[in-house]
């Protein structure tokens, strides 16, 4: 098949088509700086989708480009909107019928607050973030044969060790001597980039169609997630202590936003990757910047 997978060259979006392109023909759509052989493309401009879909005719077409920071979303509701909405609105009008779609969406639709969440659940979206993923889901979810995939926060690595967000914040923490909090309220439930990879594999090689959730299994605060990393890493972690206030932040987040993985499971996908296998993968990947940590 032939595939586009925008955000190709994100966070999520390197794995996605390195697994995709395992199997398929991957058309990798970027920004400034797209993969070689891909196509670099604003998607916040109107009526790119047109000539892109025109040219490659996809079979598929995997949207992850979006804005995934929520203090940022936050301060700028407008550019989140931008890109995080009007272009998925736009590539369900453009998308030809022999076309199908799958959109990365988030567990912030949901708020927090009625764990867990089934893909039936009603949404409400606690900050920006997650109410212009609600409204490109409705886009999306207007076409039935397209798939909609709820993931929560993510974990793995990036092209770097410096953009490897989550892990590098922890490795960071723990690496300074300094005395820290961190949240023990939060629950989060980590997520390997490569297993979302496969995920999305698997789901578009059974042609399944509809609302999907996908997760870790693991529940875990981020104090829970520096402590598990330190003993993986060896690091010191008695200089970071919990905080049972939830730490103030320009986006609210939810309490436990829960995804319930039933319906994948039943479909026979079983690739949970424990949190500490992923740490060490990633401490792997980066030996020279690890050195010493374990």
């Amino acid at each position: 098949m032939r595939i586009i997978v925008t955000g190709a060259t994100g966070f999520l979006g390197r794995d996605v088509v390195r697994r995709l392109a395992s199997e398929h023909e991957v058309v990798a759509v970027g920004g400034r700086h797209p993969p070689p052989g891909g196509v670099a493309l604003d998607l916040r401009r109107p009526g790119v989708w047109r000539p892109l879909l025109d040219n490659w005719r996809p079979d598929w077409v995997v949207h992850l480009a979006a804005y995934r920071e929520p203090d940022f979303c936050e301060e700028h509701p407008d550019e989140t909107r931008a890109l995080n909405t009007a272009p998925v609105v736009e590539l369900m009008r453009e998308l030809p019928s022999s076309s199908r779609a799958l959109f990365v969406s988030t567990d912030y639709v949901f708020d927090g607050e009625h764990p867990p969440y089934h893909e039936d659940s009603p949404r409400h979206a606690v900050n920006v973030y997650g109410q212009s993923k609600i409204e490109a889901e409705d886009a999306v979810l207007a076409r039935p044969d397209s798939i909609v995939l709820r993931i929560p926060l993510l974990v793995g690595s990036g092209p770097t060790f410096e953009s490897s967000g989550f892990l590098y914040q922890i490795v960071g923490a723990l690496r300074s001597p300094a005395p820290q909090t961190a949240d023990a309220v939060l629950r989060r439930f980590p997520t390997w980039i490569r297993d979302v990879a496969e995920a999305i594999s698997f789901l578009i090689a059974r042609g399944f169609a509809g609302i999907i959730h996908y997760s870790g299994a693991e529940a875990m605060t981020r104090y829970d997630m520096i402590r598990s990393a330190a003993a993986v890493l060896g690091l010191d972690a008695r200089h970071i202590r919990p905080s049972t206030d939830v730490v103030p932040r320009r986006a609210a987040r939810p309490r436990d936003s829960q995804l319930a993985t039933d319906r994948i499971r039943s479909l026979g996908f079983a690739r949970f990757t424990p949190f500490a296998e992923v740490v060490r993968s990633f401490a792997d990947d980066f030996p020279e910047a690890m050195a010493g940590s374990r």
